[in-house]
């Protein structure tokens, strides 16, 4: 059955989006190094492995799942000279994997389009060994500008309120368009806790995407000041999106 992306140009996306590409590279990269080395990494609807070359170099084996047959193709093609990757269609809240088959996954640019983020948790933590890593990326419902909104509006219980937000127009919920979810993150890391992982860092990432700003500044300079920020506004959760660091923790009995 086709898939939402099977008739979008993802590609052609990404091609303005140079500063969001690399502010989340960087967020990534830094996770990673954290982690260390390992031998096996899942890349949950990493489409055509746009992140591939930044994290391939720290594992043994790649897995990249999603279920567009045509981001995989293209995917295919694209890393065709990367030879510890393999690409399969797959999807949540199932995941093809035995437990504890994987060291780290990865989550990333998914979120937004699961409404209800614990069963997807909770199918991560399945697959992953016991003190694996999640790097999962979350778009943020209380990000800055969303809250000084809310103040201007007199919603003053806005970041209070741990729902998400729909962010699809009352068209595209009507014709049952991709669901698209901004997260509350003390929801999500209330989430990651009941799967059983604890947070070991939270990023703020793209905290300066701005058409305005992108027009007066170089993107050099954007990144610079993206690279001090992001750990200390990630306290914050500042930014439109938010990175987390989660592992998955031993049970006791």
């Amino acid at each position: 059955m086709p898939t939402p992306y099977d008739s979008y140009d993802y590609l052609s996306y990404w091609e303005d989006r140079s500063f969001e590409d690399n502010c989340e590279r960087m967020a990534v990269e830094k996770f990673l190094k954290k982690i260390g080395w390992r031998e096996t990494v899942i890349d949950i609807g990493g489409g055509f492995g746009r992140l591939l070359s930044l994290y391939a170099p720290f594992f043994h084996k790649c897995v990249i799942i999603d279920p567009s047959e045509k981001l995989l193709a293209i995917g295919r093609q694209l890393n065709k000279n990367i030879k510890n990757v393999s690409f399969k269609k797959a999807s949540l809240p199932k995941l093809p994997f035995g437990q504890g088959t994987f060291e780290v996954a990865l989550m990333i640019r998914v979120s937004h389009h699961l409404p209800h983020l614990l069963p997807a948790l909770k199918e991560i933590s399945r697959v992953l060994k016991t003190d694996g890593f999640l790097v999962l990326e979350v778009a943020n419902k209380i990000h800055f500008l969303a809250r000084v909104r809310a103040f201007l509006t007199g919603d003053f219980f806005f970041a209070k309120d741990l729902s998400s937000v729909e962010r699809r127009s009352p068209e595209s919920i009507k014709h049952r368009s991709i669901a698209f979810s901004n997260h509350h993150p003390r929801q999500v890391i209330g989430d990651l806790t009941k799967a059983g992982f604890v947070v070991r860092e939270t990023s703020s990432v793209s905290n300066f995407r701005s058409l305005f700003l992108k027009k007066i500044f170089p993107i050099s300079w954007l990144l610079e000041g993206e690279a001090r920020c992001q750990k200390p506004l990630g306290r914050l959760f500042f930014g439109p999106s938010i990175f987390i660091l989660a592992q998955k923790k031993k049970l006791s009995f």
